[in-house]
């Protein structure tokens, strides 16, 4: 299965539901919805269809919301404006654009004589001479024609404005109200922005996980107090290689996501990853060795943003993207990459310390998978952060649990109703899920971790690790001689020796009391419903070397019934369970 995660803007070139259910077949797990553009109605309407594709997929189609922030641009202007380089210009908060005055969104008076203004993603740059009142006048030192709304940055001054402005206000009402799964906050500068998000969705009856987008030289300087205070993290490269210079984005996008990584922490990377691919067919070789980094790296997700909005080609870039992303997982040196970069458990963490231990426990035993059984998401979300070499089947009741986990690497979410019952029955329909899943095969061998299900009262499914076989027990007894076999049984009281397939389980009943026949040497293992350690038939199994229980009566099975006895464990299953296969399993994302 696909590890990393793909998030897709919808925009004018996927907006209806035909292409937004296109994109979700392509590889989309999350839908982002940029509060920038269009108006309430049509963020609600891209919202409510991304919903409706997500309740008709198996696979989860998460939404997030992508709040606009303090961000400022400038005005308005009929024709592109010329800057000439040793121009002078005047900044103030107004909606005009001219060659002498640059009309602004928000006022930047607190700037200083020697500070930056950038416009349009840095394209011009100009350098304040002064500032009179409101006024702020700036020589352009690089210049350009100015469009209209551009972006502005003023790299390395506090400006004093509110990180949830009176328009995200509105839109996190709306996504409050539309159910959306994740929200994004722009320009954060620490902790103290991201809680305030948090307490103005708290403030509007909401409970959702907030994405801090690092986009700003200070956030990068609060980083590590950002991290854990956010549900999420977004590499926000685009405003990020304005703030600093261009050079340091690439080592702060590793140091990101290595450290969102050891936090447990869902990471994002953004910006331009397939950009040429918003008209073109076939993204630049630089492009593609953007994304193959980024999961090298180690991100939860990568993200498209223009590509997949306004593209020519939207379903075409998440394809692209979806097959950069598995050929570099499936390779030798993603493999020892991750392999190397295990972070330790957190020290007062149990569950981590569980999760942690699922990791190796899962590679030692050759598992198939993990099957993760988390009410909140929570346990799964620690699971992936030890990046496992086999697929996380996480399994929940909730709805909205299961969508988020659409950004978490390595999670193959799956819905499971809990039923009135005990932590087995949270184990056995967990399990069910991964088979359903196709990840997990009948007779598969999975390393089972379950969180807390309040669900079930009276039961403690808190902290349960375990190794599981998928398959359905029919006995349990006492082991004679180790090994595994699976073949059809035979009824060694009744059988005629000359009917022996090889490779057969011969059954010893209970009541059992005439001489075995000939053709012990065809059978493949032993099954006795009487108990004891130094009976003829144990003999005859340790001289045969095959694989022999006692004290396991499973009943009366049709003849030639196909089962596996683990004469290691002494259980005895139906049907054929398969050896642990070594090295990761693919299977559907």
């Amino acid at each position: 299965m696909r590890n990393a995660k793909i998030v897709c803007t919808l925009g004018p070139a996927s907006d209806d539901r035909a292409a937004i259910s296109d994109l979700a077949a392509a590889g989309m797990t999350v839908a982002r919805i940029n509060s920038s553009h269009g108006t309430r109605e049509d963020r609600a309407a891209l919202i409510e269809r991304a919903q409706r594709v997500d309740a008709e997929l198996d696979k989860p189609v998460a939404v997030m919301v992508d709040l606009q922030g303090p961000e400022i641009r400038t005005g308005e202007t009929a024709e592109p404006v010329q800057l000439e380089t040793g121009s002078a210009v005047t900044f103030r908060e107004s909606t005009a654009v001219t060659e002498q005055e640059i009309g602004l969104s928000t006022d930047i008076s607190r700037v200083s004589p020697g500070d930056r203004v950038l416009l349009d993603d840095g394209r011009i740059e100009t350098v304040v001479d002064s500032v009179e009142g409101n006024a702020v006048h700036a020589t352009v030192k690089s210049g350009g024609k100015l469009q209209s709304h551009k972006g502005v940055n003023v790299p390395g001054v506090d400006l004093d404005v509110d990180v949830v402005t009176a328009k995200d206000r509105a839109d996190l009402e709306l996504a409050v109200e539309a159910g959306a799964d994740f929200v994004a906050a722009s320009f954060v500068r620490d902790a103290a922005d991201v809680l305030e998000v948090e307490a103005a969705i708290e403030d509007l009856g909401g409970e959702i996980p907030v994405v801090a987008k690092i986009e700003r030289a200070d956030a990068v300087d609060h980083l590590d107090e950002i991290i854990q205070t956010a549900q999420g993290i977004m590499v926000a490269r685009g405003d990020l290689g304005v703030e600093l210079p261009m050079e340091d984005v690439p080592l702060i996008q590793k140091r990101i996501i290595h450290k969102s990584q050891a936090a447990g922490v869902p990471v994002i990377t953004a910006t331009e990853m397939l950009d040429s691919m918003v008209e073109q067919a076939r993204p630049t070789r630089a492009e593609a060795s953007d994304v193959a980094n980024a999961v090298l790296d180690g991100t939860d997700a990568v993200m498209l943003s223009a590509e997949t909005a306004i593209g020519s080609h939207p379903t075409r870039v998440v394809e692209t993207m979806d097959r950069i992303i598995r050929e570099i997982e499936e390779s030798v040196e993603y493999d020892e990459i991750i392999e190397q970069r295990v972070p330790e458990a957190t020290g007062e963490s149990r569950t981590d310390a569980l999760a942690r231990s699922a990791r190796y426990l899962a590679r030692d035993v050759n598992a198939s998978a993990i099957v993760v059984a988390s009410e909140s998401g929570y346990t799964a979300r620690r699971v992936t952060k030890f990046r496992p070499s086999v697929p996380v089947v996480a399994t929940t009741p909730n709805d909205q649990v299961h969508r988020q986990l659409g950004l978490v690497w390595g999670v193959n979410a799956q819905h499971a109703n809990v039923q009135v019952g005990t932590a087995t029955t949270v184990i056995e329909d967990s399990v069910k899920a991964g088979l359903d899943s196709g990840i997990v095969d009948p007779g598969d061998t999975v390393v089972v971790l379950t969180g807390m299900m309040t669900e079930l009262e009276g039961e403690d499914t808190t902290n349960t690790l375990k190794v599981h076989v998928a398959a359905e027990t029919l006995a349990v007894g006492r082991s004679v001689v180790d090994g595994r076999a699976t073949g059809p049984v035979v009824d060694l009281e009744h059988v005629d020796p000359e009917t022996i397939e090889a490779g057969s389980i011969g059954v010893i009943h209970r009541d059992f009391n005439g001489e075995f026949s000939d053709g012990l040497e065809k059978l493949g293992g032993i099954v006795s419903a009487r108990s004891g350690m130094t009976g003829y038939a144990a003999m005859v199994a340790r001289e045969l070397e095959i694989p022999m229980i006692t004290g396991a009566d499973i009943g009366d099975l049709e003849p030639g019934q196909q089962v596996t006895i683990d004469g290691e464990r002494g259980v005895v299953y139906d049907g054929e369970v398969n050896k642990p296969a070594a090295g990761r399993k693919r299977g559907p994302l």
